[in-house]
Parts: C-alpha cells; sequence; structure tokens
C-alpha cells in the first residue's frame, strides 16, 4: 500500500499569499480546475487507490468531492488532517506578520518544531495529531495490500512530512515546496520511519 497525499485546489487567500490555517476558505475557480486536473494527473500516472481521506475544512473536502465524483470510490472526513493553527499570523501576509507581529515571529522562527504561533500550534502538534489520524485510516486498510490510499490535507502538514522524510530541518521548510493538487506518494515503511523520529 502506498498513500498519496495531495494538498485541496487553490483558494482566493493562497494569490493573496494570506496565512490561511484553520481560516475556512473555499476554492476558487482555478481551485475547481485543478481538482479536475488532479484526477487527469492521477489517471495518466495510473494511479489507483481504494478511498479518499480529507480533512473537514470546505478547501479539502470540495477536492475530494471532485475527485470522488470522478473515481467513484467514495471520501470519508477524518479529524487530523486539517491545516496547521497559525493563531494570530491567519488572515494576514508573511510581510503583514513580519510588521504586526515581529518578536513573536522571532520567536517562532527560532525553534520551528516546538514552539508555537501565538494562539497557535507548533509543527511538532500538528505531526502527533496527523499520526494519529493516519492511525485511524490504516485501522480501516491492510497496509500489506496493493491497494493505495488518497488523502487530500494542506500545504504546512504535507511539508512536515517531507522535511522529516527528507531531515529538512524546519527552519528551513520555506525551501520545499507544495502545490495545490498535486499527488506525493509515501510508503507505510517512509511513514512508520517519520513517526519513530516524533
Amino acid at each position: 500500500m502506498k498513500i498519496y497525499f495531495a494538498r485541496h485546489g487553490q483558494t482566493d487567500w493562497n494569490t493573496l499569499r494570506k496565512v490561511q490555517g484553520t481560516t475556512d476558505i473555499p476554492l476558487n475557480e482555478n481551485g475547481i480546475a485543478q481538482a479536475h486536473l488532479l484526477c487527469k494527473n492521477l489517471e495518466e500516472n495510473e494511479i489507483s487507490f481504494e478511498k479518499i481521506y480529507t480533512s473537514y475544512q470546505a478547501r479539502a473536502v470540495k477536492t475530494a468531492q471532485i475527485v470522488d465524483e470522478h473515481f467513484h470510490t467514495g471520501y470519508e472526513i477524518v479529524k487530523g488532517l486539517e491545516e496547521m493553527n497559525l493563531g494570530l499570523f491567519e488572515g494576514h501576509t508573511w510581510d503583514e506578520i513580519l510588521s504586526l507581529y515581529s518578536e513573536e515571529h522571532k520567536q517562532w522562527l527560532s525553534n520551528k518544531r516546538y514552539n508555537r504561533s501565538p494562539g497557535g500550534e507548533s509543527y511538532q502538534m500538528v505531526m502527533e495529531r496527523l499520526f494519529k489520524a493516519l492511525d485511524y485510516i490504516l485501522e480501516q486498510h491492510d497496509p500489506s495490500s496493493d491497494k493505495n490510499l488518497l488523502i487530500i490535507s494542506h500545504g504546512a502538514v504535507i511539508m512536515t512530512l517531507l522535511a522529516m522524510k527528507r531531515n529538512i530541518p524546519f527552519e528551513q521548510s520555506h525551501t520545499i515546496e507544495v502545490y495545490n493538487a498535486s499527488p506525493i506518494e509515501f510508503s507505510i515503511e517512509e511513514l512508520n520511519e517519520i513517526r519513530k523520529r516524533l
């Protein structure tokens, strides 16, 4: 079994480069088109999957619905797959955050894995709840089978997995690009290795 993670399609806040986090922003027209492109991408790369799991946020659910309409695998909303809570940073661009919350931002940057944004989560907290969600998901399936799963999640969530997989410190996580509606493959072994290092 392989698990494919895909970030939701684009939202208006993505185009404005605003931090979304827990703020529930819907897909824009381009985001809907990207979700359809995700279907095409999965098909062209011959990626099959047994079921879709998604975060409860509107932008992820709509992406999952579009993919499900194409493949008819069914989807399930699972708590723990939602975007990182970035507290007071949400609704602002990073330039605005540097201006409004300079000290808090500096503190957060000093240890991004364990420090929380003001009123938000740390990356460690995100990973811990993500792996609880993955435990629940994998309990529903046989991980030794050749049936794959698709998880629709969010940029920061997927970035944490990529940073751990590639041994990139979270302070350098801005170097990792997670594109909207593009599948990223993880094996069960890779996920277990990341879990050990939590």
